[in-house]
């Protein structure tokens, strides 16, 4: 998995764990910056989302998929033209690490 650095993170509790963390890449801050139609709360929510499927607390009807290859252990959600790559661990704390958002033929 290739190295991202983290410029942001937000923390909420949520009922499924006690914290719920996700950290943006350098990358996804500038999507942010750059694309006002994509918020970043509608990106919390579906990393949210898609998080509660995978660890099967809650059934969406998400397009996630795993990733292969040097981006084996991410995941791949689409939202329309646009990819969000990320990353979750779990412990008592969820952390996500969304590496990269972008449109369809930037992402990969």
């Amino acid at each position: 998995m290739k190295k991202v650095s983290i410029q942001r993170s937000e923390r909420s509790t949520v009922p499924f764990v006690s914290e719920f963390e996700i950290r943006y890449s350098k990358q996804a801050e500038k999507f942010f910056e750059k694309n006002q139609r994509f918020s970043r709360e509608e990106t919390r929510g579906l990393i949210l989302q898609s998080v509660k499927h995978l660890m099967k607390i809650e059934a969406s009807n998400l397009d996630i998929k795993p990733l292969h290859g040097e981006l084996a252990g991410s995941y791949r959600l689409r939202k329309g033209n646009i990819r969000i790559i990320f990353s979750y661990e779990h412990d008592e704390i969820v952390i996500a690490h969304v590496e990269t958002i972008d449109f369809r033929g930037n992402v990969y």
